[in-house]
Protein backbone atom coordinates (compact mmCIF):
# COMPACT_ATOMS: atom_id res chain seq x y z
CA UNK A 1 0.00 0.00 0.00
CA UNK A 2 1.23 3.64 -1.17
CA UNK A 3 -0.61 6.51 -0.98
CA UNK A 4 -0.50 10.45 -0.55
CA UNK A 5 -3.21 12.33 0.81
CA UNK A 6 -3.35 15.80 2.67
CA UNK A 7 -2.98 16.20 6.30
CA UNK A 8 -6.47 18.35 6.82
CA UNK A 9 -8.58 15.54 4.91
CA UNK A 10 -7.13 12.29 6.76
CA UNK A 11 -7.22 14.11 10.04
CA UNK A 12 -10.98 14.93 9.76
CA UNK A 13 -11.77 11.39 8.43
CA UNK A 14 -10.02 10.00 11.54
CA UNK A 15 -12.15 12.24 13.70
CA UNK A 16 -15.30 11.00 11.98
CA UNK A 17 -14.75 7.38 12.04
CA UNK A 18 -13.34 7.62 15.61
CA UNK A 19 -16.91 7.94 17.22
CA UNK A 20 -17.46 4.32 16.31
CA UNK A 21 -14.03 3.08 17.61
CA UNK A 22 -14.67 0.35 20.07
CA UNK A 23 -13.45 1.34 24.27
CA UNK A 24 -14.19 -2.17 25.93
CA UNK A 25 -14.86 -4.61 22.74
CA UNK A 26 -13.72 -8.42 23.64
CA UNK A 27 -12.49 -7.83 20.11
CA UNK A 28 -8.69 -5.90 20.59
CA UNK A 29 -8.61 -5.25 16.70
CA UNK A 30 -11.89 -2.89 17.26
CA UNK A 31 -9.85 -0.37 18.70
CA UNK A 32 -8.10 0.02 15.43
CA UNK A 33 -8.73 1.81 12.47
CA UNK A 34 -9.02 -0.02 9.10
CA UNK A 35 -7.32 1.71 6.15
CA UNK A 36 -7.79 0.77 3.12
CA UNK A 37 -6.10 1.98 -0.38
CA UNK A 38 -8.25 1.02 -3.55
CA UNK A 39 -9.62 1.87 -6.48
CA UNK A 40 -8.02 5.76 -6.35
CA UNK A 41 -9.46 5.98 -2.64
CA UNK A 42 -8.65 5.88 0.66
CA UNK A 43 -11.18 4.58 2.43
CA UNK A 44 -11.12 4.72 7.08
CA UNK A 45 -13.67 2.38 8.89
CA UNK A 46 -14.39 1.68 12.55
CA UNK A 47 -16.54 0.05 14.18
CA UNK A 48 -18.15 -1.75 17.74
CA UNK A 49 -20.10 -4.26 15.95
CA UNK A 50 -22.96 -1.87 17.03
CA UNK A 51 -22.37 0.97 14.73
CA UNK A 52 -19.80 1.58 11.47
CA UNK A 53 -18.78 4.62 10.72
CA UNK A 54 -16.94 4.46 6.80
CA UNK A 55 -15.85 7.24 4.87
CA UNK A 56 -13.53 7.77 2.05
CA UNK A 57 -10.25 10.48 1.69
CA UNK A 58 -9.67 12.14 -1.04
CA UNK A 59 -5.74 10.42 -1.90
CA UNK A 60 -3.62 8.99 -4.70
CA UNK A 61 -3.07 6.12 -4.40
CA UNK A 62 0.06 4.81 -6.14
CA UNK A 63 -0.52 0.71 -4.64
CA UNK A 64 -3.48 -1.46 -3.27
CA UNK A 65 -3.64 -2.59 0.61
CA UNK A 66 -5.39 -2.42 3.91
CA UNK A 67 -3.73 -2.40 7.33
CA UNK A 68 -5.65 -1.73 10.70
CA UNK A 69 -3.93 0.79 13.17
CA UNK A 70 -4.64 2.01 16.77
CA UNK A 71 -7.23 4.74 16.24
CA UNK A 72 -6.43 6.74 19.15
CA UNK A 73 -2.65 6.94 18.12
CA UNK A 74 -3.40 7.42 14.58
CA UNK A 75 -5.83 9.92 14.58
CA UNK A 76 -3.90 11.89 17.70
CA UNK A 77 -0.72 12.04 15.64
CA UNK A 78 -2.09 13.21 12.53
CA UNK A 79 -3.98 15.54 13.98
CA UNK A 80 -1.03 17.14 15.50
CA UNK A 81 0.68 17.49 12.18
CA UNK A 82 0.65 20.83 10.45
CA UNK A 83 -1.30 21.28 7.24
CA UNK A 84 1.28 19.01 4.82
CA UNK A 85 0.99 16.53 2.09
CA UNK A 86 1.28 12.74 3.74
CA UNK A 87 2.82 10.11 2.36
CA UNK A 88 1.79 6.00 3.74
CA UNK A 89 3.69 3.08 2.69
CA UNK A 90 2.94 -0.79 4.05
CA UNK A 91 5.67 -3.04 4.72
CA UNK A 92 5.32 -5.45 6.29
CA UNK A 93 2.03 -4.48 8.76
CA UNK A 94 3.83 -1.54 9.66
CA UNK A 95 2.45 1.56 8.04
CA UNK A 96 5.05 4.63 7.29
CA UNK A 97 4.03 8.16 7.16
CA UNK A 98 6.22 10.61 6.31
CA UNK A 99 5.68 14.45 5.41
CA UNK A 100 8.52 17.09 4.38
CA UNK A 101 9.35 17.45 8.38
CA UNK A 102 8.41 14.08 9.95
CA UNK A 103 9.09 10.34 9.55
CA UNK A 104 7.10 7.95 11.93
CA UNK A 105 6.27 4.01 11.90
CA UNK A 106 2.80 2.52 12.97
CA UNK A 107 2.75 -1.01 14.00
CA UNK A 108 -0.46 -2.72 12.88
CA UNK A 109 -2.52 -5.63 12.74
CA UNK A 110 -3.12 -7.15 9.77
CA UNK A 111 -6.25 -6.35 8.05
CA UNK A 112 -7.92 -10.47 7.57
CA UNK A 113 -8.72 -9.85 11.60
CA UNK A 114 -10.83 -6.97 11.16
CA UNK A 115 -14.77 -8.53 11.30
CA UNK A 116 -16.78 -8.34 8.41
CA UNK A 117 -19.22 -5.62 8.44
CA UNK A 118 -23.10 -5.54 8.31
CA UNK A 119 -24.66 -4.56 4.91
CA UNK A 120 -27.92 -4.15 3.93
CA UNK A 121 -28.42 -5.80 0.74
CA UNK A 122 -32.48 -4.94 0.44
CA UNK A 123 -32.70 -1.28 0.24
CA UNK A 124 -36.79 -1.50 -0.39
CA UNK A 125 -37.22 0.51 3.40
CA UNK A 126 -35.25 3.67 1.86
CA UNK A 127 -36.03 7.15 2.02
CA UNK A 128 -34.22 10.60 1.23
CA UNK A 129 -34.32 13.51 3.93
CA UNK A 130 -32.96 17.05 4.09
CA UNK A 131 -29.72 16.70 6.21
CA UNK A 132 -30.07 19.51 7.93
CA UNK A 133 -33.75 18.77 8.85
CA UNK A 134 -33.09 15.33 10.14
CA UNK A 135 -30.06 16.90 12.02
CA UNK A 136 -32.18 19.51 14.00
CA UNK A 137 -35.55 16.96 14.18
CA UNK A 138 -32.58 14.53 16.10
CA UNK A 139 -31.49 17.11 18.05
CA UNK A 140 -35.00 18.66 19.56
CA UNK A 141 -35.84 14.94 20.75
CA UNK A 142 -32.17 13.18 21.57
CA UNK A 143 -31.88 14.74 25.09
CA UNK A 144 -35.01 13.52 26.33
CA UNK A 145 -33.76 9.47 25.42
CA UNK A 146 -32.82 7.95 28.86
CA UNK A 147 -29.23 7.08 30.13
CA UNK A 148 -30.07 4.39 32.11
CA UNK A 149 -29.06 1.09 30.21
CA UNK A 150 -31.92 -0.81 32.55
CA UNK A 151 -34.73 -0.15 29.67
CA UNK A 152 -32.49 0.11 26.23
CA UNK A 153 -36.08 0.93 24.53
CA UNK A 154 -35.59 4.26 26.03
CA UNK A 155 -32.38 4.82 25.27
CA UNK A 156 -33.51 4.99 21.63
CA UNK A 157 -35.31 7.64 19.15
CA UNK A 158 -38.17 6.24 18.18
CA UNK A 159 -38.42 6.24 14.51
CA UNK A 160 -41.66 5.90 12.58
CA UNK A 161 -42.50 6.54 8.92
CA UNK A 162 -46.70 6.79 7.97
CA UNK A 163 -48.40 8.33 5.30
CA UNK A 164 -44.95 10.45 4.01
CA UNK A 165 -44.46 11.48 7.84
CA UNK A 166 -41.08 10.75 9.39
CA UNK A 167 -41.75 11.26 13.04
CA UNK A 168 -38.96 11.07 15.94
CA UNK A 169 -39.91 10.67 18.89
CA UNK A 170 -37.84 9.86 23.09
CA UNK A 171 -39.55 9.50 26.55
CA UNK A 172 -37.26 8.64 29.39
CA UNK A 173 -40.51 8.39 31.73
CA UNK A 174 -40.21 12.29 33.12
CA UNK A 175 -40.34 14.00 30.05
CA UNK A 176 -41.05 13.22 26.10
CA UNK A 177 -40.19 14.76 23.08
CA UNK A 178 -41.84 14.33 19.47
CA UNK A 179 -41.16 16.25 16.02
CA UNK A 180 -41.99 15.34 12.61
CA UNK A 181 -40.59 15.82 8.73
CA UNK A 182 -42.99 15.98 5.67
CA UNK A 183 -40.89 14.11 2.74
CA UNK A 184 -41.64 14.65 -0.32
CA UNK A 185 -41.19 11.01 -1.61
CA UNK A 186 -40.53 7.65 -0.19
CA UNK A 187 -39.73 4.18 -1.64
CA UNK A 188 -41.79 2.56 1.46
CA UNK A 189 -44.94 3.75 2.93
CA UNK A 190 -44.37 2.93 6.67
CA UNK A 191 -41.48 1.28 8.85
CA UNK A 192 -41.24 1.88 13.04
CA UNK A 193 -37.98 1.32 14.58
CA UNK A 194 -35.78 2.18 17.31
CA UNK A 195 -32.34 3.57 16.94
CA UNK A 196 -29.59 4.52 19.42
CA UNK A 197 -29.76 7.85 20.23
CA UNK A 198 -26.43 8.35 20.80
CA UNK A 199 -25.76 7.06 17.58
CA UNK A 200 -28.45 9.22 15.57
CA UNK A 201 -26.63 12.24 17.15
CA UNK A 202 -23.51 11.24 15.77
CA UNK A 203 -25.12 11.19 12.62
CA UNK A 204 -26.72 14.55 12.73
CA UNK A 205 -23.32 15.93 13.44
CA UNK A 206 -21.58 13.55 10.81
CA UNK A 207 -24.01 14.77 8.04
CA UNK A 208 -25.73 18.18 8.90
CA UNK A 209 -23.69 20.30 6.79
CA UNK A 210 -23.98 17.58 3.88
CA UNK A 211 -25.09 19.16 0.47
CA UNK A 212 -26.45 15.93 -0.23
CA UNK A 213 -29.43 14.30 0.47
CA UNK A 214 -29.33 11.87 3.20
CA UNK A 215 -30.80 8.34 2.21
CA UNK A 216 -31.82 6.02 5.33
CA UNK A 217 -32.34 2.54 4.66
CA UNK A 218 -34.16 0.29 7.21
CA UNK A 219 -33.61 -3.43 7.54
CA UNK A 220 -35.70 -4.91 10.32
CA UNK A 221 -34.94 -8.58 9.22
CA UNK A 222 -31.15 -7.78 10.11
CA UNK A 223 -31.58 -5.40 12.25
CA UNK A 224 -30.06 -2.63 10.71
CA UNK A 225 -30.45 1.15 9.94
CA UNK A 226 -27.95 3.11 7.17
CA UNK A 227 -27.41 6.59 6.66
CA UNK A 228 -25.55 7.57 3.75
CA UNK A 229 -24.20 10.81 2.18
CA UNK A 230 -21.40 12.08 0.14
CA UNK A 231 -19.23 8.51 0.11
CA UNK A 232 -19.72 8.80 4.04
CA UNK A 233 -21.73 5.47 5.73
CA UNK A 234 -23.42 5.16 9.17
CA UNK A 235 -24.89 1.64 9.79
CA UNK A 236 -25.90 1.34 13.67
CA UNK A 237 -28.17 -1.92 15.34
CA UNK A 238 -31.73 -1.52 16.09
CA UNK A 239 -32.73 -1.95 19.03
CA UNK A 240 -34.96 -4.84 19.79
CA UNK A 241 -38.26 -3.92 21.52
CA UNK A 242 -41.41 -1.89 21.89
CA UNK A 243 -41.44 2.07 22.62
CA UNK A 244 -44.22 2.79 25.03
CA UNK A 245 -47.57 4.06 24.13
CA UNK A 246 -46.69 8.10 24.06
CA UNK A 247 -49.46 8.96 22.46
CA UNK A 248 -51.98 8.60 25.33
CA UNK A 249 -50.06 10.88 27.95
CA UNK A 250 -50.25 14.20 25.43
CA UNK A 251 -52.95 16.68 26.91
CA UNK A 252 -55.89 17.09 24.23
CA UNK A 253 -56.57 20.13 25.66
CA UNK A 254 -55.62 22.32 29.03
CA UNK A 255 -56.76 24.61 31.68
CA UNK A 256 -53.75 27.38 31.84
CA UNK A 257 -51.72 28.57 28.81
CA UNK A 258 -48.94 30.93 28.70
CA UNK A 259 -46.67 32.14 25.63
CA UNK A 260 -43.40 34.27 26.03
CA UNK A 261 -39.86 34.65 24.42
CA UNK A 262 -37.70 31.40 24.95
CA UNK A 263 -34.23 33.32 24.97
CA UNK A 264 -36.68 35.30 28.43
CA UNK A 265 -37.38 31.77 29.95
CA UNK A 266 -33.74 30.72 29.30
CA UNK A 267 -32.08 33.63 31.19
CA UNK A 268 -34.36 32.94 33.78
CA UNK A 269 -34.30 29.19 34.64
CA UNK A 270 -30.32 29.93 34.20
CA UNK A 271 -30.49 32.69 36.73
CA UNK A 272 -33.05 30.75 39.15
CA UNK A 273 -30.80 27.37 38.63
CA UNK A 274 -27.68 29.08 40.51
CA UNK A 275 -29.85 28.91 43.70
CA UNK A 276 -31.81 25.75 42.86
CA UNK A 277 -31.31 22.93 45.75
CA UNK A 278 -30.83 19.84 45.36
CA UNK A 279 -28.73 17.35 43.55
CA UNK A 280 -27.92 17.80 39.48
CA UNK A 281 -30.44 15.36 39.36
CA UNK A 282 -33.32 17.03 41.36
CA UNK A 283 -32.93 21.22 41.22
CA UNK A 284 -36.23 22.42 41.85
CA UNK A 285 -37.80 25.25 39.83
CA UNK A 286 -41.31 26.81 40.88
CA UNK A 287 -42.70 28.38 38.36
CA UNK A 288 -45.81 30.84 38.91
CA UNK A 289 -47.93 31.62 35.98
CA UNK A 290 -50.07 34.70 36.66
CA UNK A 291 -53.22 35.98 34.16
CA UNK A 292 -52.12 39.48 34.67
CA UNK A 293 -49.26 38.91 31.63
CA UNK A 294 -46.01 37.27 33.93
CA UNK A 295 -44.19 34.13 34.99
CA UNK A 296 -42.40 34.15 38.09
CA UNK A 297 -39.91 32.06 38.93
CA UNK A 298 -37.94 30.97 42.52
CA UNK A 299 -35.45 28.71 43.80
CA UNK A 300 -34.21 29.23 46.99
CA UNK A 301 -31.22 27.40 49.25
CA UNK A 302 -30.58 27.33 52.76
CA UNK A 303 -26.68 27.46 52.53
CA UNK A 304 -26.68 30.09 49.27
CA UNK A 305 -29.79 31.99 49.32
CA UNK A 306 -32.59 32.65 46.68
CA UNK A 307 -34.01 33.97 43.41
CA UNK A 308 -37.08 35.44 41.77
CA UNK A 309 -37.01 36.19 38.43
CA UNK A 310 -40.09 37.34 36.58
CA UNK A 311 -40.73 37.63 32.76
CA UNK A 312 -43.57 38.88 30.60
CA UNK A 313 -46.44 36.10 29.47
CA UNK A 314 -49.14 36.19 27.42
CA UNK A 315 -51.80 34.20 30.03
CA UNK A 316 -54.84 32.54 29.32
CA UNK A 317 -56.47 30.39 33.31
CA UNK A 318 -56.19 30.93 36.43
CA UNK A 319 -53.14 31.57 38.84
CA UNK A 320 -50.87 27.98 38.51
CA UNK A 321 -47.90 27.17 40.44
CA UNK A 322 -46.03 24.59 39.71
CA UNK A 323 -42.39 22.56 39.99
CA UNK A 324 -40.15 21.65 37.83
CA UNK A 325 -36.54 20.43 37.44
CA UNK A 326 -34.37 22.86 36.26
CA UNK A 327 -31.89 20.17 34.29
CA UNK A 328 -35.31 19.40 32.34
CA UNK A 329 -36.13 22.82 31.75
CA UNK A 330 -32.58 23.99 30.26
CA UNK A 331 -32.05 20.56 28.48
CA UNK A 332 -35.39 21.89 26.58
CA UNK A 333 -34.97 25.52 26.52
CA UNK A 334 -31.21 24.89 24.42
CA UNK A 335 -32.39 22.82 22.19
CA UNK A 336 -35.61 24.47 21.21
CA UNK A 337 -35.08 26.83 18.29
CA UNK A 338 -38.65 28.65 17.95
CA UNK A 339 -38.40 32.38 19.01
CA UNK A 340 -41.74 32.10 21.44
CA UNK A 341 -42.72 29.44 23.41
CA UNK A 342 -46.29 27.62 24.41
CA UNK A 343 -46.72 26.04 27.53
CA UNK A 344 -50.07 24.53 28.55
CA UNK A 345 -50.95 22.24 31.26
CA UNK A 346 -54.16 20.79 33.25
CA UNK A 347 -52.83 21.59 37.12
CA UNK A 348 -49.67 21.23 39.02
CA UNK A 349 -50.04 17.47 39.11
CA UNK A 350 -49.96 17.22 35.86
CA UNK A 351 -47.72 17.02 32.71
CA UNK A 352 -46.38 20.82 31.20
CA UNK A 353 -46.72 20.68 27.55
CA UNK A 354 -44.19 22.94 25.61
CA UNK A 355 -44.15 23.90 22.08
CA UNK A 356 -43.15 26.71 20.11
CA UNK A 357 -45.54 29.31 19.19
CA UNK A 358 -44.75 29.00 15.49
CA UNK A 359 -43.26 25.42 15.35
CA UNK A 360 -45.77 22.71 13.78
CA UNK A 361 -44.74 18.81 14.50
CA UNK A 362 -42.69 19.74 17.56
CA UNK A 363 -44.28 18.76 21.28
CA UNK A 364 -41.87 18.81 24.49
CA UNK A 365 -43.41 17.25 27.86
CA UNK A 366 -42.12 17.05 30.93
CA UNK A 367 -43.37 15.86 34.21
CA UNK A 368 -43.63 18.04 37.18
CA UNK A 369 -41.74 16.93 40.59
CA UNK A 370 -44.57 16.19 43.20
CA UNK A 371 -44.46 17.04 46.77
CA UNK A 372 -42.31 19.95 46.30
Amino acid sequence: MIFTCLQENLSKGLSTVGKAVSLKSPLPVLSNVLVVAQDGRLKLTASNMETSITLYVGASVEKDGAITIPAKLFGEFISNLSPSTIRGELKENILHISTEKTKSKFNGVDASNYPALPEIKDQTLAIEVDPKEFAHAVMSVAFSAASDETRPVLTGVLVHLEGGVLTLATADGYRLSETSIKLKKTRTSEFNVIIPAKTLVEVARIFGSSGDKLKIVMNKDDNLALFEAEGTTVSTRIIDGNFPDYKKLIPAEAIHKAEFYSQDLLEAVKLTNVFAKGSETHSPITIHINPEGYIKLTSASSESGENHTQIDASVEGEVLDVVFNSKFLLDFLNNIKAERVVFSSNGQLTPGVVKGAETEGYIHLIMPIRGS
